[in-house]
């Protein structure tokens, strides 16, 4: 039994333009941890003001950290480190999985870290199994790290439930920091993903093996969504329409229970195989489709092994764009083989497509998506210290450009006015009341780090030209 666990995620920000999503992994974990300590506490410190430290009690014993991401890595240890001497310090996350031992190093008090899924071996550690018995947990004992053998991941339980019931502060939707007045909240009803695209390493565990793909029962994802009091909730499965049988339940129970929300998916386009699940998802409230496109030429979508070519988009579309669902389309820059002028194909390809909205990532290499093996066989390609994908004709700087020049071209005034058009008929009008009265602090937070953002890109490039003799 813990006196008082507390509950850390590190991060000030969320690292893009639009943050206002709750940390679901660490709300799972405090769950887990409720019935072994007398008290528990979340500190999410993009939403609290204060420091780790500040959140310190005499009574705590158990500190837990949420380390996903690879950014303001030495905040985060400094906050770790911070720590009272004597408190059980734990750490999980996809960041931290991959590469343990630097942690361990970097931050001494760090008594365990547990790598992948952590809620089974978090409920084991709650229930005093030694650490030595606990698969998937690294730990340190007499001054080094001991790393015990990999949990194989198990079916996702319906049971674990994050404990929503701890926020001090409400998630909204918003940009550049604003708030836009309307509640948001996530829902995990799956895990894994069956395909096997060879860009993507969110598939498979962070030690490299594949991920199966486990869902909870249709019942338990209705019984959730019906407790949550936001209005839009995104689902962070990586693939919810992976069983549309299992979607056309969900959607079935939404509908006999008159829950009223709005939802966010991720998608693949085979869901237009089924035009009869897609009309039902719309009167569930099913508000945006996420799907991956990633690219406008057959040569990567093979090379990425997406199963699908330019000219199955278009048939998958000629279904997709008759829904009065908000498409998003997924695209990648930088893919190695492409030229400029292919990557610039993304705007006409999408408007010839029907989307509503795109979003753009560049081509990354992380831990066993095996692109660094592509990137060396690949003359003239090259990995950044960020892990990003370049190349001679393509830097790292032109590729920047390149994603501004298509958000711009892309999202025009008449482009968001569709966007919001569609909402609106897809049920959004009754946000207008919260929303129109911030719309001018929208803007004029978009305008002014927009400009902060120019300003200093363009004083990083001048402090890099070299000075003239």
């Amino acid at each position: 039994m813990y006196d008082h666990a507390l509950c850390v995620y590190p991060y000030k920000s969320d690292g893009f333009h639009a943050g206002f999503l709750p940390p679901l992994g660490l709300e799972l974990i405090a769950s887990i941890l409720e019935p072994s300590c007398r008290s528990v506490e979340i500190a999410d410190l993009r939403k609290r003001p204060g420091r780790t430290i500040d959140f310190c009690r005499p009574e705590t014993d158990l500190v837990c950290f949420s380390v996903n991401w690879k950014r303001d890595v030495e905040f985060i240890r400094e906050e770790i480190r911070s720590v009272p001497a004597g408190t059980f310090v734990l750490l999980g996350g996809r960041h931290v999985t991959e590469d343990p031992e630097d942690w361990f190093a970097a931050c001494p008090n760090i008594d365990a870290i547990v790598r992948g899924d952590g809620e089974e071996a978090v409920e084991e550690l709650c229930k005093g199994n030694p650490l030595e018995r606990i698969t998937g947990l690294s730990f340190r004992k007499n001054g080094r790290a001991v790393h015990n053998s990999n949990r194989k991941p198990g079916c996702l339980r319906g049971d674990f439930l994050p404990a929503r019931h701890l926020r001090v502060e409400p998630y909204q939707l918003g940009l550049e920091g604003v708030e836009a007045g309307i509640l948001i909240d996530m829902v995990s009803s799956s895990r894994g993903c069956p395909f096997n695209c060879n860009f993507c390493s969110f598939s498979r565990n962070p030690w490299g093996s594949k991920r199966p793909w486990s869902a909870r029962s249709p019942e338990s994802v209705a019984d959730e969504l019906a407790q949550i009091e936001a209005p839009v909730v995104a689902f962070a499965d990586d693939l919810f329409t992976f069983d549309m049988d299992r979607v056309d339940r969900i959607c079935d129970l939404i509908l006999a229970r008159g829950i009223r929300k709005k939802y966010i998916i991720n998608a693949r386009l085979e869901i237009a195989q089924r035009p009869e699940v897609l009309r039902k998802m719309e009167k569930a409230g099913f508000l945006m489709l996420m799907l991956g496109i990633e690219s406008t030429q057959d040569k990567t979508l093979r090379s990425m092994r997406k199963g699908f070519d330019t000219a199955r988009i278009r048939e998958c579309f000629k279904v997709l764009r008759q829904s009065s669902m908000i498409l998003n389309g997924y695209f990648i820059l930088g893919n190695i083989g492409e030229s400029i002028e292919e990557m610039l194909r993304i705007v006409p390809f999408s408007r010839e497509l029907g989307l509503d909205s795109i979003a753009i990532s560049t081509l990354r290499s992380s831990p066993y998506s095996g692109l660094d093996e592509l990137v060396a066989e690949s003359p003239g390609y090259h990995i950044a210290y960020n892990g990003k994908i370049y190349s001679d004709h393509c830097s790292v700087k032109e590729l920047r450009d390149l994603h501004h020049r298509i958000y711009r071209e892309f999202y025009t005034p008449s482009q968001l006015l569709r966007i919001a058009m569609k909402g609106i008929r897809n049920g959004g009008a009754r946000f207008l009341p919260r929303v129109l009265p911030r719309l001018p602090g929208l803007a004029w937070s978009v305008a002014m780090n927009h400009r902060q953002h120019t300003q200093r890109r363009q004083a990083m490039e001048t402090a890099a030209k070299p000075t003239p003799i």
